[in-house]
């Protein structure tokens, strides 16, 4: 066996001394080393491994059956044979580049070797490809990082699972210094497939990972610098993640701490780290987080971090305004501001909540109050009714707050928002036809008229009862007229003593409308154009008429019959011995018509004969 291993090194040590490097005697030594690496001598398998790499690109129908060969030796029983395998893979694609994405494929699955002093050499190799081609190694890496899009089996996803740990362990720890430097300039392919491919992770993968993908692989990359197109694009992966988590209609734990969990991730993003615009996120706030359906999916804790979330992304945007204007203009600095102040009573309704108080709640009570403040400062604004009242449930516990935490500040801010007039209930409602109704928002059209057109009456003279002197006598004296120019004031701002009048005066008014004068007595006024003469004429002969009715009792009087009165009045003819006339009934009136006899006295109808 001695003899034959000295030989074999005799061959091959003659072979790489050959300048001829595509002939017979190199060839037979590259074959020997293929021949030996299937030997049962460790040593000789070593040996192969070792010196492979020297007639690797010498011979192209031999390279398929040399890399087999290695790949054999690296799951060799001896563990030094398996690690010469393992260097074995490097210096082959180092000889052959078009190996390295192969190679780096399988030296990616033996990360989950069992033997610790192995893993080192396998990932000294890995990190071997990784200088040579940054590009491919980082994607045969991310390819593992990246789920399946189609459903495996158990065995197979735990599998997967694990290995993913795995790289992304070698990604943030061995690995990070050979990236950094081959992404220290912008636009690389490395920096393109590793940022492409882990942006595709998160997207498909649960919680588990995520945070370490972006806080130890990707921000530390030079292309994640303040308000970069990087930093957006991964903002909005975030967004999309609780956006999604949102939508699921459950109030189940793990779905809350999945969607708390992008938005504290999104959250570290563009506020903590500033590699994305605030805008985008403290938008995502208004419109997805602060209605109250949504604050109350979480606990009163996760409420109350919600809320300091959002006054520290309206602080940031603030700051942008101010440094940059190009990124949040002053405009839309303050259009953010008027949505998070329109949903503050939901956020102060989390931090209401004496088991939470802490400095933490005291300071982002202090942040939605000192927007308040800048609001009407800025834009003429007062503070609506209802949000005076919320504020005003803190102003006892703030009055007991020790020192610190802007005691005073707080106090003072309480008190401007509800001691200032234009947040009165008189200031704050609007008073129509004497309802007191909440403010009118701005941009809605005017409240319509709720009241009825007064009535106008015409100017006429009011039809009274003919006296003996044939002069019209007042209305009753509870008549009262309507002033046409006044309004009636509502039910819910009256008194008890002004409904009883109003109630009244609708009473009396059916009364006049009773009394108004029909077509006919219109007829029988006097003109404008009669002479006094004409007129005195006319005096007299209605004067002689109501005699001649006063001296003829069964005649009807002129002014027609009253009700009121008439029982007593025939009971007191009847114990007189006066004849009273009663009124015919219509059956009467039907017999006189048809005469004594029963004749019908009906008129003959027209027409031919």
């Amino acid at each position: 066996m001695q003899m034959e291993e000295v030989q074999i090194r005799q061959l091959v040590e003659n072979a790489e001394k050959d300048p001829n490097r595509g002939g017979g005697l190199r060839r037979d030594a590259f074959t020997k080393l293929i021949e030996i690496a299937h030997s049962s001598n460790p040593q000789l398998k070593c040996y192969a491994a070792n010196h492979i790499r020297y007639f690797f690109n010498d011979f192209t129908d031999l390279e398929e059956d040399a890399i087999n060969v290695v790949y054999d030796l690296c799951e060799d029983q001896d563990s030094q044979v398996r690690i010469e395998g393992y260097r074995a893979i490097s210096s082959v694609s180092s000889v052959q580049h078009k190996w390295i994405k192969r190679n780096s494929d399988v030296l990616v699955q033996l990360l989950q070797s069992d033997e610790p002093e192995e893993v080192v050499v396998v990932k000294a190799a890995i990190c071997d490809h990784l200088a040579m081609d940054p590009g491919v190694t980082l994607g045969v890496l991310c390819d593992q990082v990246i789920p399946p899009e189609d459903p495996v089996d158990e065995e197979e996803q735990q599998i997967r699972d694990h290995l993913r740990s795995l790289v992304i362990a070698f990604l943030k720890n061995e690995a990070v210094a050979i990236i950094r430097q081959h992404t220290k300039t912008p636009g690389t392919n490395a920096e393109n497939v590793l940022v492409g491919q882990l942006l595709t992770a998160i997207r498909r993968l649960e919680t588990r990972d995520v945070e370490v993908i972006i806080k130890d692989l990707l921000l530390i990359l030079p292309c994640y610098r303040p308000d970069s197109a990087r930093g957006m694009d991964l903002l909005h992966v975030l967004i999309d993640k609780a956006r999604s988590s949102l939508n699921v209609k459950s109030n189940d734990l793990g779905s809350i701490k999945t969607i708390d969990f992008y938005i504290s991730l999104a959250h570290f993003v563009a506020i903590e780290r500033r590699v994305a615009s605030p805008v985008v996120l403290l938008r995502f706030y208004c419109t997805s987080l602060m209605g109250k359906p949504v604050l109350q999916r979480f606990s009163p804790e996760e409420q109350l971090v919600l809320a300091g979330r959002v006054v520290e992304a309206l602080k940031a945007c603030e700051d942008e305004s101010r440094a940059r204007p190009q990124i949040c203009s002053h405009d839309q600095f303050s259009l953010l501001r008027r949505l998070v102040i329109d949903g503050a009573p939901n956020l102060l309704e989390a931090l209401d909540d004496p088991k939470l108080e802490s400095s933490a709640m005291w300071d982002t009570l202090y942040s939605l109050l000192t927007a308040c403040k800048n609001r009407k400062e800025e834009e003429n604004w007062v503070v609506p009714f209802h949000l005076a009242t919320s504020i005003s449930r803190f102003r006892t516990r703030a009055q007991q707050l020790g020192p610190g935490n802007n005691s005073d500040e707080i106090q003072v801010l309480i008190r401007q928002s509800l001691t200032e007039p234009s947040i009165s209930q008189a200031n704050t409602t609007t008073n129509i036809n004497g309802d007191n109704l909440p403010e009118r928002p701005a941009h809605l059209p005017a409240r319509p008229q709720t009241e009825r057109p007064p009535l106008k009456r015409p100017e006429m003279t009011k039809l009274s009862h003919t006296t003996t002197g044939g002069t019209a006598s007042n209305p009753r004296p509870g008549t009262q007229t309507r002033d046409p120019g006044s309004t009636t004031p509502s039910k819910r701002s009256l008194s008890s003593g002004e409904a009883t009048h109003i109630k009244r005066a609708k009473t009396e008014l059916t009364e006049e409308r009773q009394l108004t004068p029909s077509l006919l007595s219109r007829m029988t006024k006097p003109v404008a154009g009669d002479t006094e003469k004409t007129a005195r004429r006319r005096g007299a002969a209605e004067k002689k008429r109501v005699q001649e009715d006063s001296s003829k009792p069964d005649k009807h009087p002129m002014g027609g019959y009253s009700i009121k009165g008439a029982a007593a009045h025939a009971e007191r003819g009847e114990e007189m011995g006066v004849s009273v006339p009663r009124p015919s009934s219509l059956l009467d009136r039907m017999n006189r018509s048809e005469g004594v006899d029963g004749r019908s006295h009906r008129k003959r109808p027209r027409g031919k004969a």
